[in-house]
This record gives structure tokens, sequence and C-alpha cells, in this order.
């Protein structure tokens, strides 16, 4: 590996300039298909410069990175009994695939008489090097859950990481050769809990061998196959339709057969769940619960009442008037099987 660039002497857009030139930690989730809030697809639509991602943080990444460096500070005490110490090393890295870049933020150091004349315990050290600082021993990546809203603490749970951030430090360790790391993450309401983790060799080659194949289809403008949360992707690519005709292979009609049988069983489950839930509220009743020895099984309560805007009768009583706040509606596209 090789430092790009120092990220505490840039700007946020030179720093997104340069990690859109390769996969960053935080793609990796995306391309192995554990972050659930964003696909291969969107993503490629990102690196291809078709759109620019939509999400510029919310309460909770702020939270994150402002509680960043003190949990860090409070994780350099922890460790220093057992002769540890925290390093922050600013830099964009590039691995040995040069598209595989990666922020590590922290590092965990052992101090020892070769650099205990560079870094403290019980502190955060900072390094400005261009090579693994001596005595590097893991990475070290800090989390917050819970800090604004719900969070997701039960991710957490039966010493867990949640598959995501396991996917981010494993591409930080095919970047920087390294295996081990700790996930230390604040959640709100139950304090700081520490996560170590070893990548096999395994592990970190499935990993490379997946980001090497998406990143072969940003360069070759190759879409990837769409998954079952790329409505808004494909959205994008295909807004509207057009008076071509596909001619289908053996491959599309064994989709549009296996999406048949799939949706007979669909419908067929739908079916069974209204069944059970007309039985259920028919059990209940006009009562607000019902309870098995004292403990509540199920609530069916009523909401208050509410006011809503007629429109269509507004339009009907005032017709030049609801003229004046119509807007144009875009149209949108329905997918319909001539076997249905």
């Amino acid at each position: 590996m090789k430092v790009v660039t120092r990220t505490d002497v840039i700007t946020h857009e030179e720093w997104l300039e340069a990690r859109g030139e390769g996969i960053g930690g935080s793609d990796a989730g995306t391309i192995l298909g554990t972050n659930p809030y964003k696909s291969r697809l969107q993503l490629w639509l990102e690196k291809t410069g078709r759109v620019q991602d939509a999400f510029t943080g919310n309460e909770a990444t702020s939270l994150g990175s402002a509680f960043e460096r003190p949990i860090a500070e409070l994780y350099a005490k922890q460790i220093a009994k057992d002769n540890l110490t925290v390093v922050s090393w600013p830099v964009l890295l590039q691995g040995g695939n040069k598209f595989q870049l990666a922020n590590v933020d922290f590092l965990i150091c052992r101090v020892s008489g070769l650099n205990a004349h560079q870094f403290e315990l019980g502190k955060v050290n900072e390094y400005y090097g261009q090579d693994l600082p001596i005595g590097t021993e893991e990475i070290l990546e800090i989390k917050t859950t819970g800090l604004s809203g719900r969070g997701n603490a039960a991710a957490w749970a039966n010493d867990q990481i949640p598959p995501a951030y396991r996917s981010q430090v494993c591409h930080y360790a095919a970047v920087t050769g390294m295996s081990r790391a700790r996930v230390v993450c604040l959640i709100g309401g139950q304090g700081i809990v520490e996560r170590r983790v070893e990548f096999s060799t395994k592990e970190v080659l499935e990993l490379t061998a997946a980001e090497t194949k998406f990143w072969r289809q940003v360069q070759n403008d190759t879409e990837p196959e769409a998954t079952g949360n790329d409505h808004d992707a494909l959205k994008t690519l295909y807004p509207e339709s057009t008076d071509e005709v596909v001619d289908a292979d053996e491959i599309a009609l064994g989709l549009v057969r296996e999406y048949i049988e799939q949706k007979a069983k669909v419908d067929a489950a739908e079916e069974e769940l209204k069944r059970l839930r007309a039985q259920l509220e028919q059990l209940v009743g006009s009562a607000q619960a019902v309870a098995y020895e004292g403990e509540t099984l199920y609530t069916f309560k009523s909401t208050k009442a509410s006011e809503t805007f007629d429109a269509k009768a507004f339009k009907e009583a005032y017709p030049e008037i609801a003229t004046q706040f119509m807007k144009a509606k875009p149209g949108y596209r329905v997918l319909r099987l001539v076997a249905e």
C-alpha cells in the first residue's frame, strides 16, 4: 500500500473526489450486500458519474463524527495497561489493487523501546508517516449507535458486529495487509463495547474478488445485476419506456417463469395472512387487546379521529381556484406479465 494524500490538509470536497477514484471501506458492505441502505446498482450509478450520492449526513452521522475522537481517547486509556496505545493516521491509503482505497483513522500500536520516544500511553497519538508506524498490531474502528433515535444496539448483542461494519473493516485489512482489528462502539444507554475480529485469508480474498468484479463493471460501464432494493436505481436508469421490444432469450424466459411461480407463492401467502388477521380481529371483537396468562399477545385499538382535505370535493366546488394549484405529475412504469 501507499499513502495517496493526507486527509487533514485537504477539503471535504477534495477528499470525496480522491475517494471517488476507487472503492472505499464504506463501499465494501454495499458490494458484498451487507449494507441495507444502498445497493450495488446504486453505487455503480454513483461511481460511473450518473448520479451523486444523495446522502449528505444526518444527526446520527454528525454525532458519530463528533464523538469519534473522544471515544478513541477513552479507549486509549483503557488499553494503556496492556502497553498499547491508539495512533491517529489521517491519510488516504491505496492498496496493491489501486482501486482499493482506505481511510484507517486509528491504529493500535504496542509501545516498546523502538517507538517509546514517539508514542505515549493513555492518549491518541498523531502520526503522519508514509508507512505503518512501528509497533502497529491492529486496526481500530470507532462507531456509535443510539445517540440520535433508537439506533441499532441489537446488532451488537452477543458479541456481534453489524455485517456492514465487518465488511468495512475487512476492506481495511485488504488494503493494509493486517488481519486483526478492533471495533469499538458507543451504544446509547449502554456505554462502550469492544469487538475483536480477525480476518482469514479466504475472507479477504473473497472480498477482494467481489470488489474487483464490481470495479471492472464500473470501468466497462456494465450494470451489476439488480437486487430487490434497486427500484430507485432502475427508475433513474430507465425513467420512461420507449416503443422498443426486446427479443428474449432462454435466460429471460426463465426469469419470467420464476417470477410467475414466486408471485403465486406470495399471493397464496398474502391470502393466508389475510385469513389469519381476520380471525384475530374477530377474536378480539370490540376489546382493545388479547392476553394469555397475563401477558398481552396483541392489541387492536382504535386511533383518534382526524380530519383530511377532500381534494375531489374542493375541485368540484371551486374548479377555477383548484386549477391554480394543479401541477404535473410524472407517470410511472408498471410491470405486467401477459400470462397474468
